[in-house]
């Protein structure tokens, strides 16, 4: 008989697996969140994954079901020149003469 788990994983680590089902979802968005208030800015990711296990416990399917990236302030990246055409162009190697030191 094939077992069917959603398991909710942080940084690689099962942190703890619920029957599939409606409440089973349900059961493993609430650690996700309790999670994400407990460890927040000391994880990378958190992701809920469907697993299938035989009876021998070994996975035999095994799929994301939906990541949730850590957002604190710690984890952003600095996009101060987000939107910038002439400076994002000049890093992409398409400037000016002037960006490149040719003045004549």
């Amino acid at each position: 008989m094939i077992k069917k788990r959603y398991e909710v994983i942080k940084d690689g680590m099962l942190e703890g697996g619920f029957e599939k089902s409606r409440d089973g979802m349900n059961d493993a968005l609430q650690l996700v969140e309790e999670l994400a208030v407990d460890y927040m800015g000391e994880y990378d990711c958190l992701e809920i994954v469907y697993t299938e296990y035989d009876e021998l416990e070994q996975i035999v399917h095994c799929e994301q079901v939906q990541e949730f990236e850590d957002d604190s302030l710690e984890n952003d990246i600095n996009e101060s020149m987000d939107g910038d055409f002439d400076s994002g162009m000049s890093s992409a190697g398409f400037g000016t003469d002037e960006d490149y030191g040719h003045y004549g």
